[in-house]
């Protein structure tokens, strides 16, 4: 799912973590560590609006980087990664889902309820 704000800082911020995500995705389908080398926006802390999302996509990311070293040095180590969960895109709180190897490679950093396939009650 393509995340996309009206804020153009958060959007640079949202895509650059995004790539950081694509980048990981290839570490670990290759078993190689990748280079992080991004270009992040200069911000402050004052200038966001979706702070709280931002926060929980930057703790996926360190999560799943530190999975990767583990899953790099052990051969037999199955990694528990994680995404971000939006269930409405607009007005939500985002949720961390934990999901597999095979999960996370096929998905994106942020996914929202029709790519779950969850049943609307």
């Amino acid at each position: 799912m393509e995340r996309t704000v009206k804020n153009e800082l958060e959007q640079g911020l949202i895509n650059s973590m995004v790539k950081v995500h694509s980048l990981l995705r290839e570490s670990f389908m290759t078993r190689k560590k990748a280079s992080f080398k991004v270009k992040v926006p200069e911000f402050k802390y004052s200038e966001l609006m979706h702070h709280g999302e931002l926060r929980l996509a930057l703790k996926c990311l360190k999560w799943n980087y530190r999975e990767l070293l583990r899953y790099l040095k052990n051969e037999n180590y199955s990694p528990l990664l994680k995404i971000v969960f939006l269930y409405n895109h607009q007005n939500c709180i985002p949720v961390i889902l934990n999901i597999t190897i095979e999960e996370f490679l096929e998905s994106d950093l942020f996914v929202g309820r029709e790519i779950l396939s969850i049943k609307n009650i």
